[in-house]
């Protein structure tokens, strides 16, 4: 539609990015594709996509006192880096039901609301779509029984690379995110929609290089894992990392509409960033290591979230295996 309608022809670049890594994700699932090479085959359709749209993360907004565009030498390999970052990011969400196809429709739907305020049509349509598109899914992957569908690789590389292009839509020199009131801290925002999945994922890593391990060797030290640790259902998990999320998606809007200056606004995001993730999943452990009211009332709290096969939760089975 925006193509056809609006002839901005970027979006076929941004597609055919989308669809070659769906591919690569597909195959993955099939055959089980090493990590080296499926990192050097998103670093290279990253770099295809700043090349042939120029999106790219190559202006802070303001942030620091940093008010001209980032230079190419520094905004290529930064973009390179945010870019496989993010996607390696939602694909290692996807550890149970609902929750990398739940965020994605969370995420997706506000930087839809973000584009489509400043009047970047493209850019919310895509999220738009993409969200809308999600939400059949989550229904079959939480409610199904039947029915039950899986993302796998395929699906989360996808909404990485989607994720990608709204960052690099909305931090871009020539964005018109430049519309926004000079009070939003761009950087700020982006990185609260982004906030659990980058700071789980960033979190892991370096765990895992202290142990002096390989950073993409897989383990259950995630978020969600820690969750289903203390008795949470799947869907428990998911709802409560996205609601999570969302909250310190409120928490930084409601640090701009204090007047707080973007500085404070990306400090505030990195703040609650690390307190839900590194904070949250080491607190938990000590908590369980010392066997504490802290750590009963989230044993209660897991319990409380397996309500799955009862009253409402079979209706909506019932119906979903019947679509």
């Amino acid at each position: 539609f925006a193509y056809f309608y609006y002839g901005f022809t970027d979006i076929k670049y941004e597609l055919f990015v989308m669809i070659a890594l769906l591919i690569v994700g597909v195959l993955d699932d099939i055959y089980d594709v090493p990590a080296w090479l499926r990192m050097i085959i998103e670093v290279a359709l990253v770099w295809f996509l700043v090349w042939k749209t120029h999106a790219q993360i190559d202006d802070l907004h303001g942030l620091f006192g940093r008010v001209e565009p980032i230079s190419v030498y520094s905004a290529l390999p930064l973009s390179l880096l945010a870019g496989v970052g993010i996607i390696n990011a939602i694909n290692l969400i996807d550890g149970v039901d609902g929750y990398s196809s739940g965020y994605g429709i969370m995420s997706n739907t506000l930087f839809a609301i973000v584009f489509f305020t400043v009047n970047d049509v493209t850019s919310g349509l895509i999220s738009a779509i993409a969200a809308a598109a999600l939400v059949p899914f989550f229904l079959h992957n939480v409610f199904g029984d039947k029915s039950k569908m899986y993302i796998g690789d395929g699906g989360s590389l996808l909404i990485g690379m989607i994720m990608t292009c709204d960052v690099f839509a909305l931090l871009t020199h020539e964005t018109s995110t430049l519309n926004m009131h000079h009070g939003v801290g761009v950087v700020a925002l982006a990185l609260a929609i982004l906030c659990i999945p980058v700071f789980d994922t960033l979190r892991v890593m370096t765990a895992r290089i202290l142990r002096k391990q390989s950073p993409m060797l897989p383990d259950k030290t995630h978020l969600h894992h820690r969750f289903i640790d203390l008795g949470f259902s799947h869907v428990g998990t998911s709802i409560t990392i996205i609601f999570t999320n969302l909250f310190i998606v409120g928490l930084w809007y409601m640090s701009y509409l204090l007047g707080w200056n973007i500085n404070v606004q990306f400090c505030w995001v990195v703040g609650w960033g690390l307190l839900a993730t590194c904070g949250f999943y080491y607190g938990s452990l000590w908590c369980q290591r010392h066997d504490n009211a802290c750590y009963h009332f989230l044993k209660r709290w897991g319990a409380w979230t397996h309500f799955e096969q009862k009253g409402l939760w079979l209706k909506m089975q019932q119906i979903i295996d019947k679509l």
